[in-house]
């Protein structure tokens, strides 16, 4: 038989005489054989359960679906309990709890006393009462009508709500001459078991309530930002906080006698006294109805007080004993790197306001509401922070601002529902987004009252009581209950070493994955690799001896 040319074997490059010319051409593997081979020996060499057996080549194809099948309801489980575990991780990564040991009460401040009479105006002064009723018969002059409509600010929304729409810095000069006066209303002041003057202890400060009288409250220059504008010296009283924060408490070098003053223990001997005073011939029932005597509130010294949302009453002709105890709640320093929606409180440093230099929720909420007011109704209540562009609200706006306030309220509640239908377990704030501060504190009362015959006790020091014509008194002691206090804490329910921890442990139950196992991963899809090719050429991908043969060993050389 003739054999062509083509059947003649060519002398191939750096042959030799005598080399075996006929010697048939080497066979390279495929990239599928290639990479089937390769995957066979990281099923054999992996740490990961069960994957040996899906690249046997001496399994059947049974078994190989049903190891499949095991390995995939296995990663399919793990994956779930991780999700899981993720969102609890995301959605509740704080936890309150007790601290270890309980506080002394002279680590925190004593609670500032906020006194609101509930009598407005004197009627000595201006009897609102008649202005009332001379206003229903048209008989008031035109200055009378301002005085009238100034003076209702204060009063019931629903007794007058006619006159202008604004009004100027003027009213309040108005409101604090007729308000009862500082000296009529504290006769007496005690402080620690010591005498001391009120003027001393309390100062005059401006509320939705009107004219209120506070103790161990900061200064305003403490509490407002520079862009509050101040007509008259409401909260100006000069004592200086020495170092004292809310996050952080009272500096290590503060004295025994600070600013905002501090209790030195508990019981009446260490907590503050106060005879109030009102006079008969002085009371409108109209202005605020048929309960007379004072309003009482306690907040901690950074926060502006809200008369008209919670307070509790001192009545005339009463003496009212209040047991205090606080609430206080501080933050571990390793929530600080968490978003404060997944912690759910603000740090000082996070929220700057625009009118107050320290941040509280109740703060945050005064601002919010001023804004929303000023949106709503084109002015703020007298009351409010405000630059000294910002108009001032008149009587004809009273409806406007209090359907402000229950639209406000209102938007936050619809907002929460809202949230709540659609599965968001994020607490949404509204337009405000006043979420607590991360240190918080609040002093929680308890209170008991008996009849104050004061009477009886002049009569029986012989004293004459026409020298005090139509007075009414009413006597309150505060002070705190107990030497120690349990503070509550919130710190990480899972923090990322737990979270890992918990994950690690799903991937080592369910299919024995570690971090090892990542590692092994990588190793053979690059290092391994690359140095297969280098070792036995780039045909050859794997290093096992039936894959590569005597030929490939002479190639490489």
């Amino acid at each position: 038989m003739k054999r062509s040319v083509k059947d003649i074997p060519q002398l191939e490059a750096g042959s030799k005489p005598g080399d075996d010319l006929f010697k048939p051409k080497k066979k390279y593997p495929s990239f599928w054989k290639n990479l089937t081979n390769y995957i066979t020996e990281f099923t054999e060499n992996t740490s990961l359960h069960g994957v040996r057996y899906l690249g046997e080549k001496k399994r059947t194809v049974f078994e190989k679906i049903c190891w499949t099948t095991i390995f995939a309801i296995s990663l399919f489980l793990c994956i779930e309990l991780i999700l899981k575990t993720y969102q609890k991780w995301d959605n509740s990564p704080v936890i309150v709890s007790f601290a270890q040991s309980p506080t002394p009460v002279w680590q925190i401040p004593f609670p500032a006393v906020t006194i609101c009479p509930e009598m407005k105006m004197r009627q000595r002064v201006f009897n609102y009462t008649d202005f009332y009723h001379r206003n229903l018969a048209n008989n008031l002059t035109e200055e009378e009508a301002k005085q009238y409509s100034d003076a209702s600010l204060v009063c019931d929304t629903h007794l007058f709500h006619h006159g202008g729409n604004l009004t100027n810095l003027e009213t309040l000069d108005f409101l604090a001459k007729v308000a009862p006066q500082f000296e009529e209303v504290l006769m007496m002041c005690k402080w620690t078991n010591m005498n001391e003057t009120c003027s001393n202890l309390y100062t005059t400060v401006l509320t939705e309530d009107g004219i209120c009288f506070t103790f161990n409250m900061l200064d305003r220059d403490d509490i407002y930002t520079n862009e509050v504008y101040h007509n008259k010296d409401f909260l100006k009283h000069g004592h200086d906080r020495h170092g004292w924060t809310l996050e952080k408490g009272y500096l290590k070098d503060a004295g025994r006698n600070t600013f905002p003053r501090r209790a030195l223990s508990s019981g009446s001997k260490a907590g503050l006294t106060l005879l109030l005073r009102a006079f008969e011939q002085d009371i409108d029932y109209i202005c605020k109805g048929p309960v007379q005597g004072f309003k009482l509130l306690f907040h901690h010294p950074l926060e502006v007080p809200r008369m008209s949302t919670q307070y509790f009453r001192v009545p005339l002709n009463q003496e009212v004993i209040v047991n205090v105890k606080p609430d206080m709640i501080t933050i571990s320093e390793a929530l600080r790197n968490y978003d404060p929606h997944r912690r759910q409180c603000y740090f000082s440093s996070e929220r700057q306001l625009r009118y107050y230099k320290n941040y509280t929720q109740q703060n945050c909420e005064v601002e919010c509401l001023t804004n929303f007011t000023l949106a709503t109704c084109g002015c703020v209540a007298h009351h409010m922070p405000h630059t000294e562009s910002t108009p001032i609200c008149g009587s004809g706006n009273t409806i406007c601002m209090a359907m402000a306030v229950h639209k406000l309220l209102a938007v936050q509640v619809d907002e929460g529902i809202s949230s709540f239908h659609e599965g968001d377990d994020e607490i949404k704030e509204g337009k405000c987004n006043c979420l607590p501060a991360c240190t918080s504190l609040t002093y929680n009362a308890e209170t008991s009252q008996a009849d104050f015959n004061w009477q009886a006790l002049f009569r029986a020091y012989k004293s004459d009581l026409n020298e005090f014509p139509g007075i009414q008194m009413a006597r309150v002691t505060i002070f705190f209950k107990e030497m120690q206090f349990i503070t509550s804490e919130r710190n990480e329910l899972y923090g990322y070493t737990d979270f890992l921890a918990n994950c690690g442990g799903l991937l080592g139950l369910f299919i024995g994955f570690s971090f090892l196992s990542v590692i092994e991963t990588i190793y053979f899809v690059t290092l391994r690799l690359v140095c297969n090719v280098r070792r036995y050429g780039r045909h050859y991908w794997s290093g096992s001896p039936e894959l590569v043969n005597n030929d490939a060993y002479d190639h490489k050389k």
